[in-house]
């Protein structure tokens, strides 16, 4: 198990090359991947800090780039199906999306309906766990992780679902 500072450096990074997508790469396959190293970063951070107190998670924190956003032990797992959410939701809308240009056969309905179905129940969630966080700290969660497409923005997710 790596040290709780070497993978609050990995996401650090790992913020900074997602924040320094050009247009083009946000929202493509580099973005869906950097995003999902992200959380593999803080699931392995979970597990580094399970021991830890309050008071050495934000000692742990300070000045880091997510100091203010997360800070504390139960916000690294709000994070964690934050973002869970948003890939799920993403990774069954770009499969759908496959089907309906590519691979519509006969069996394309029942794939398609599953896919759709777990795409509206991820963005579901997400907005429930956004809802109860709030859209201060909502803003910061998209902005860390260069979630800038409309429809992960608040007023959108609080419209749609």
């Amino acid at each position: 198990m790596t040290s709780p500072q070497r993978t609050l450096v990995a996401l650090d990074m790992l913020s900074d090359d997602i924040n320094l997508l050009n247009d083009s790469q946000v929202n493509s396959e580099l973005h869906f991947k950097l995003l999902s190293d992200f959380l593999v970063q803080l699931n392995q951070l979970n597990d580094s800090v399970q021991q830890e107190s309050e008071a050495a998670m934000k000692r742990l924190f300070v000045g880091s780039l997510f100091e203010q956003a997360i800070g504390r032990k139960s916000m690294i797992t709000v994070y964690m199906k934050l973002l869970n959410y948003v890939l799920t939701a993403w990774d069954a809308t770009l499969k759908a999306d496959a089907i309906i240009n590519d691979n519509f056969d006969n069996n394309a309905d029942v794939r398609l309906e599953l896919l759709q179905v777990k795409a509206i129940k991820a963005k579901s969630q997400l907005k429930t766990v956004a809802s109860a966080m709030g859209k201060q700290d909502y803003e910061v969660f998209c902005s860390l992780l260069g979630l800038t497409a409309d429809k992960w923005q608040w007023d959108t997710l609080r419209a749609r679902f």
